[in-house]
């Protein structure tokens, strides 16, 4: 079982971002932005190959999103209004997604078979997760299900991120957009120019 780190995007400053390892080896970037329907979240390798992308399908208080493997579209996951301690069934995949959303910490399964498993760094306010994705060829979708349900877990907090930041670490420059906080190397929150050699999808 691999850990891979994940910043939240509400922060970026560019337009994409780094997936690290346990040991800092950079794995996979992530680009994209949501907000209007058909904006796409997409996955690339570090040399720029287009693994994985979700990309909106709805708007409002229900959003759904399309999941694509090598082009190719596998599940859809979509957002229920209610309670966060509930079920999400991610169709398609058959996973089902359980744990507490508000909280950062949720399982995602596939029958009884564990798929990944979430949980927010200790010390970072929220601001990184770490998942531990039990089989390598899982990693791409897990990653864009975990961006995805973090994000929904971040409009259901009504306390603003960099106001979390600055509670948890009074001398962050989150103003300058130093986010670092001493969890990882300013280098990776600040590489500029990983994004320049990504392939946009055809």
């Amino acid at each position: 079982m691999r850990q891979l780190y994940i910043r939240d995007r509400s922060t970026d400053l560019n337009s994409a971002t780094v997936i690290h390892d346990a040991s800092g080896h950079s794995c996979y970037l992530l680009a994209g932005k949501w907000g209007i329907r058909y904006d796409a979240l997409s996955l690339y390798t570090m040399s720029g190959e287009l693994l994985a992308e979700a990309k909106q399908l709805t708007l409002g208080l229900t959003p759904k999103f399309a999941l694509y493997l090598n082009r190719r579209q596998v599940g859809t996951i979509g957002k229920s209004l209610g309670l966060f301690h509930e079920l999400i069934y991610i169709h398609g995949l058959n996973w089902i997604v359980v744990g507490s959303l508000v909280s950062g910490r949720f399982k995602v399964f596939c029958g009884s078979r564990l798929i990944f498993a979430v949980e927010p760094v200790p010390n970072t306010g929220g601001f990184c997760s770490c998942l531990s994705v039990t089989n390598q060829a899982d990693e791409p979708l897990a990653i864009l299900t975990a961006t995805i349900i973090n994000r929904w877990a971040r409009h259901h907090d009504r306390q603003p991120l960099r106001e979390r930041l600055r509670q948890l670490n009074p001398m962050s420059s989150t103003d300058q957009g130093d986010l670092s906080m001493g969890f990882v190397p300013k280098t990776v929150l600040n590489d500029q120019s990983l994004s320049r050699h990504v392939h946009q999808p055809e």
